[in-house]
């Protein structure tokens, strides 16, 4: 007879267009663990706050052990302060990108000088930093994936006997300290750290998060490019008076080197993996708020969080599914369909490649994109596609088990 281990819960919170999702690890033998992928909205604020306070209470005041924002953009971080404020994040994780980068996608996601949301752009750390009533004891950066990588399959034995005590992050980098970047500056009171190339966090050797930030969507830039934007950046910083100005130059150097034309504010996006280590674990007795199309022949409820980001070419999807191995994407069944189901990001057959148990569109259809995209939404459609908008959400409990 299979032991159980532990519990799974996971929901998707119903917040129209943009995405906020958590999770729940409950062990057997005690302990507990909570993370939370995105927090945020464009159309469902009252829904984004309403969803927010719920989990907040559901939380108990315990802490959320991992917070993880896959970019920058608006409708996936402008609840995040919300979220935080007067609780205990262990470990919050964000991709990394200089100064010059995250002021331009600023500058894509419409924001001015004087944006309440600008200093998180400027310096994401001392940002959190001074929130009031909370505390974060970890902000690791995420750096770009480069095409050799690969995250192993663990085979690490599950622990039957101890509870759960918070993740373990592995691989951590001293961060250098960088003058070009006020976010890698020292003397910071959370502590700030890189994540190493194909590391990941494990919780009890039972559960795992692997993050990816592909590097084929970074832009190619020059090194004359860099010392250009970075210049304007450092004024950006250095003298507040300038900042309109700094913004409108970014903005013409940009579209100089790439053409006039909206800056693209979703191009680097981090993708997370969260699943069960290794081989050894399956899923048992599980229950959905909605039907969902299981493969049988599969143990498939690990997830698959995409963000913003892109799945457009078959050399993409390639390059994703060898950076976490067949064996993980095999377990994937609960896929969050990209940027929300915007037609840039996909390709045709996607779908068919994963093949997920549930394919879950976090959008609002009445939102002025119009996210999903009909061909996206059919390309999903045999595969349990969900659409998480501001009325509707999706819930999914599991035993994690061992034969």
């Amino acid at each position: 007879m299979p032991t159980q281990l532990a519990k799974l819960e996971v929901k998707w919170w119903p917040v129209g267009q943009g995405l906020f999702m958590s999770g729940r690890l409950s062990a057997k033998t005690g302990g507990h663990f909570n993370w939370v992928y995105d927090c945020g909205s464009s159309s469902g604020a009252k829904e984004r706050n309403d969803a927010i306070k719920k989990y907040r209470s559901q939380l108990a005041n315990k802490p959320i052990d991992l917070v993880v924002l896959s970019h920058f953009d608006e409708d996936h971080i402008n609840g995040i302060v919300a979220l935080v404020k007067g609780l205990h994040i262990k470990t919050l994780l964000i991709p990394y990108l200089p100064l010059w980068h995250r002021l331009l996608i600023a500058i894509g996601s419409g924001l001015t000088e004087d944006s309440e949301l600008i200093p998180f752009y400027v310096n994401p750390v001392s940002y959190l930093e001074s929130l009031e009533e909370g505390q974060i004891d970890e902000i690791v950066f995420v750096p770009a994936t480069e095409p050799d990588d690969v995250v192993p399959l663990a085979e690490d034995a599950p622990d039957f006997d101890r509870p759960i005590q918070g993740g373990e992050v592995d691989s951590r980098l001293p961060v250098t300290e960088d003058k070009a970047d006020p976010a890698l500056a020292s003397e910071k009171k959370i502590r700030v750290c890189i994540l190493a190339r194909g590391g990941r966090i494990t919780v009890s050797a039972l559960w795992e998060f692997v993050p990816y930030n592909d590097a084929s969507m970074w832009p190619s830039v020059s090194s004359t490019f860099i010392n250009r934007v970075s210049v304007v950046a450092r004024a950006f910083c250095a003298k507040p008076k300038w900042r309109k100005v700094a913004l409108k130059i970014l903005k013409r150097i940009y579209q100089k080197t790439f053409g006039v034309g909206s800056i693209p504010a979703n191009v680097i996006s981090l993708f997370l993996y969260s699943g069960p280590v290794g081989k050894q674990l399956q899923f048992g007795k599980r229950w959905s708020s909605t039907p969902l199309g299981y493969d049988h022949y599969r143990d498939n409820l690990a997830q698959l969080a995409t963000g913003d980001g892109y799945l457009d070419t078959p050399a993409r999807l390639t390059a994703m599914q060898s950076f976490f191995s067949l064996d993980r994407m095999k377990r994937v069944g609960l896929f969050q369909v990209m940027h929300h189901g915007a037609e840039p990001n996909w390709h045709v057959g996607v779908a068919n490649i994963i093949k997920p148990a549930a394919s879950i569109f976090s959008s609002d259809p009445n939102f002025t994109h119009g996210h999903p995209n009909a061909k996206v939404l059919r390309d999903f459609w045999p595969w349990t596609a969900i659409c998480v908008d501001k009325k509707k959400g999706f819930k999914l409990s599991a035993v994690i088990q061992i034969p």
